[in-house]
């Protein structure tokens, strides 16, 4: 629709009037009045283009263009049948597990990905067979009997997929891939696999081919005018020998098909957001039942100076006004809480996982120790990489679709946010660029004030206030329904957990010493201890680290090769003066007391065990005493190989004295 004339942008004149925007005795007025400005002229076979700069445009009229056709200046290109391919478990299975021969299945590797080329070719067929069900449809509506015409820019599609993520080898030809379509509707997926391997003016209007061609002109995605559909349809009405029509034929054909022609001319996105029925959902009824995360750019402006060459190669140091921080949100919408955060520069992996951490962490704060979410819901951003962290925070992961906003409520809450929260302070940045410039700040203000904007950590520590005031009007609330819900749908994280998944390594592995495992990390000498019995039998194995930088009391040690894993903590510092003692070194100290007697006593229970195993052999042992006192030789005559022969079970030999305990050994 936007064309660009004399590097200007420019509407047709036409459309303007079409659509009620102007009307024509107005326009013939701002025109002679050089209130519009026209940047191609008007003639035979060519339409009259307006400029819609900002001083060539009247303001007024443009805003009328942005309430009536909010998406006219940048539409979004679409590719109807990429948005119709899905996933299809059955056609992958058949390719995967079809076998050429006995034990012989179709190639799969990098180079020769087979299985991924059919079970592509398949899925796509698969969403032709949808547009054509939905073609069928719309024949019914209209008499139409051949889809012949409408193979053409099916083909098209095809050849705009983007071939790196659908690696096909279909035909792009309209009829050799009509052929290979119906051939694959009879045969099904294994026909797919080579032989190698096993009004007035719309009277005018009147038959089916007629029909169906100003409709795929209503639909062409280029989002052509009335004129220009009118003018392509004369060109082949007057080959075919049929009624030309005028623009106001086409008007009517627009209207009447407005719901068909409307994926075309906007893309299946908006299709799906504004034509199809939408699916209303309720908010969870308890805390942790679900959660929904997504990025957002923080409304509100931060001062940044950087150090920029010249041309001459001298420094300079430039202050920018403009930047704005991106927070993760992860929202409970049970009650609109905002069970965890993160706050950077920009959206990455590393900043939803710290917001994932701070989401557990906080719900041990709430509730004394770590819980999960039933059901997560987000983006599809980094979907492979960040599907393990979502899985060990929830015990189900629903990724939205893709290009789908509605489905995640945590976008309409992050304008709710940004009107209650941001909107207050001095260096709110405003809505969205498509937002009424009515409603934006007033920029002089901004550029008067804007070196009293907050540095990046002001601004963290400013949206980190707005954060905590949000919470604070929630919390009671959140509180008071958590204690209604039922143990048995409480899922609680574990602290190895946790740090298995969210925990950072740093440096090479370390071996525990006598007085615990030490490791220093960013120059602070750290110090654990265990009190699990077992750790101290693997005092000969590396551990790596696994800690939390916001918290390292307790810290995973994890064997290298990942079999063994044990919780250690901080040991308690006691004081040397008695007269220093406070409430708490008693327990601690006790606490390591019984744990050294557990020790001990597991270790007398095990000797005794021994002893008691030994019963058959103590009495030889015993016997073979009188050996070493009189030299009485065997039926052999032999006294001194006797007695070495039972050096070694000598060397074992425990002295019981009557009246002793046997599980004291020390």
């Amino acid at each position: 629709m936007v064309e660009t004339y004399k590097g200007k942008r420019a509407l047709p004149a036409r459309f303007l009037i079409d659509e009620g925007i102007i009307n024509q005795s107005n326009y013939d007025q701002m025109v002679n009045r050089k209130k519009l400005t026209v940047v191609q002229k008007g003639c035979r076979n060519t339409p009259a283009y307006v400029s819609i700069e900002k001083f060539d445009f009247p303001e007024q009229l443009m805003r009328k263009i942005e309430m009536n056709f909010p998406d006219i200046i940048n539409k979004p290109a679409a590719n109807i049948l990429a948005d119709l391919i899905v996933e299809d478990s059955v056609a992958k299975e058949f390719y995967v597990n079809y076998e050429i021969e006995p034990n012989r299945y179709l190639p799969q590797d990098e180079d020769n990905d087979v299985v991924n080329e059919y079970y592509t070719n398949a899925i796509i067929l698969n969403a032709i067979n949808i547009l054509l069900i939905d073609r069928r449809t719309l024949q019914k509506m209209c008499g139409k009997s051949t889809l012949s015409a409408y193979w053409n820019t099916i083909a098209k599609q095809v050849l705009n997929l983007d071939r790196k993520k659908y690696p096909h080898t279909l035909p792009t030809n309209d009829r050799r891939l009509q052929d290979r379509f119906n051939q694959y509707v009879k045969e099904d997926f294994e026909c797919l696999i080579h032989k190698n391997f096993c009004n007035k003016n719309s009277g005018k209007i009147v038959d089916d081919s007629q029909q169906a061609f100003i409709i795929e002109l209503l639909a062409d995605p280029r989002n052509l005018d009335n004129e220009q559909v009118a003018y392509l349809y004369n060109l082949v009405a007057e080959k075919m020998e049929w009624k030309k029509i005028q623009r106001s034929a086409v008007a009517v054909w627009r209207k009447k098909y407005a719901t068909q022609i409307y994926p075309g001319r906007r893309g299946a996105v908006a299709f799906r957001n504004t034509k199809t029925m939408q699916v209303r959902r309720s908010a969870p009824t308890a805390p942790l039942y679900y959660w929904t995360l997504d990025g957002w750019d923080v409304e509100l402006l931060y001062q940044q100076t950087e150090v920029r060459i010249k041309k001459d190669g001298t420094e300079s140091n430039v202050t920018t006004y403009h930047n704005r921080p991106t927070a993760v949100i992860v929202l409970d919408p049970c009650v609109k809480y905002i069970i965890g955060y993160a706050i950077g520069t920009h959206e990455t992996p590393e900043l939803i996982t710290q917001a994932l951490r701070n989401a557990e962490c906080h719900t041990a704060q709430l509730f004394g120790k770590m819980y999960r979410s039933h059901q997560i819901q987000s983006d599809r951003y980094s979907i492979k990489k960040m599907t393990p962290f979502y899985e060990a925070v929830a015990r189900i992961s629903t990724p939205a679709q893709a290009k789908n906003a509605k489905s995640k409520v945590i976008e309409p809450y992050f304008k709710g946010l940004n009107h209650d929260y941001c909107q207050y302070e001095k260096n709110w940045s405003g809505y969205g660029i498509t937002s009424d410039k009515e409603s934006q700040p007033n920029v002089e203000f901004l550029n008067k004030f804007k070196k009293d904007f907050p540095d990046y950590e002001g601004v963290c520590q400013q949206f980190e206030a707005i954060i905590e005031r949000i919470r604070s009007s929630k919390i009671d609330e959140y509180m008071k329904i958590w204690e209604t819900v039922s143990e048995d749908d409480k899922v609680e994280m574990t602290i190895e957990n946790y740090l298995m998944t969210f925990g950072e390594t740093k440096g090479k592995p370390n071996q525990r010493e006598s007085d615990g495992l030490h490791k220093t990390i960013n120059g602070i000498k750290h110090t654990w201890e265990c009190f699990n019995p077992a750790f101290r039998n693997y005092d000969h194995l590396k551990f790596t680290i696994y800690f939390d930088p916001t918290n390292m009391d307790k810290v995973l040690a994890v064997s290298e090769d990942k079999t063994l894993r044990f919780l250690l903590e901080k040991p308690y510092i006691q004081p040397m003066a008695l007269k220093d003692r406070k409430v708490g070194d008693s327990g601690q100290l006790q606490r390591i007391r019984e744990f050294n007697s557990s020790l001990e006593k597991q270790i007398s229970d095990f000797r005794a065990q021994n002893i008691q195993k030994m019963a058959d052999v103590i009495p030889i042992m015993l016997q073979n005493e009188t050996l070493q006192k009189f030299c009485l030789t065997d039926s052999s005559g032999q006294h001194k190989n006797n007695r070495n022969a039972t050096r070694a079970l000598k060397a074992m030999a425990v002295e019981v004295p009557e009246n002793n305990d046997p599980y004291d050994i020390y």
